[in-house]
């Protein structure tokens, strides 16, 4: 039975390496396969999400190299650069992203991953939902790691109850002294869902200058803050108790 499962993977490895990467701009993916950035890439809101990806992995995923562009909005929070929605087994590496009011949204989805990812923003004060760098909504086993998020009032936020499993881990968020700012990471339900999410990792990332580092609302439960270094001015982390705060180094800024 080993022996088989292990044969299995194995050809499902080799079918995915043997794919030619398919180059993408603007527009939909709905199909499983590898895709790579063209170029540079602005993003017209009026479009909608710069990529749109809905395809879901059976034998194959999602792979998609940003291949080092720049992914940019017009500025005053407007803007998607890639939505995720209702997608699973995909993967978003490699780009910069810039003046955006959403970097990536994952909505409904599972098995994602997005890394290796430069976002900033304007710090502009919102009259709605401010510059985000990653949304995760209604999401579960999504992985955001070894990411830089600059200037984005709200670096990372995980909403409703069926968001669970998730792993947060190595990123660096920083907002300019001064600057508008609200949270690093923050969990909160959805319009529809009064669940907070839950089960998820937050671990081994560096927030700095924002008033609260994280945030997660009464509904957020068994999500467990580890080994994080938070550099505040009003609080570290806000959360009821029933979520995990352990080993985590915790400075007040003047």
């Amino acid at each position: 039975m080993q022996s088989r499962i292990l044969l299995l993977l194995l050809c499902a490895f080799t079918a995915l390496a043997q794919q030619p990467r398919r180059v993408v701009m603007q527009g939909t993916i709905n199909e499983p396969g590898q895709y790579v950035l063209a170029g540079d890439m602005q993003v017209v809101p009026s479009r909608g999400a710069g990529i749109m990806i809905t395809a879901s992995g059976v034998d194959l995923d999602v792979d998609l190299d940003l291949n080092g562009a720049n992914l940019s909005g017009p500025g005053g929070i407007q803007g998607t650069a890639i939505h995720v929605r209702g997608a699973s087994g995909v993967s978003i590496r490699n780009g910069k992203l810039a003046n955006l009011q959403i970097g990536i949204n994952g909505e409904n989805s599972a098995n994602v991953t997005v890394c290796n990812i430069q976002f900033s923003g304007q710090a502009l004060m919102p009259t709605g939902m401010p510059e985000t760098a990653v949304m995760i909504m209604q999401s579960r086993n999504v992985v955001v790691e070894n990411n830089s998020v600059y200037n984005m009032p709200l670096g990372l936020f995980v909403r409703g109850g069926n968001s669970s499993g998730n792993r947060i881990a190595n990123n660096t968020l920083t907002t300019a002294i001064g600057s508008f700012a609200a949270f690093g990471i923050c969990y909160n339900p959805t319009p529809t869902d009064t669940r907070g999410p839950r089960a998820d990792l937050i671990y081994g990332n560096h927030i700095s200058g924002y008033p609260t580092a994280i945030q997660m609302n009464s509904t957020s439960r068994a999500n467990a803050i580890k080994e994080n270094v938070l550099m505040f001015s009003v609080e570290a982390i806000a959360t009821p108790p029933d979520n995990l705060d352990m080993d985590n180094v915790k400075v007040k800024l003047p």
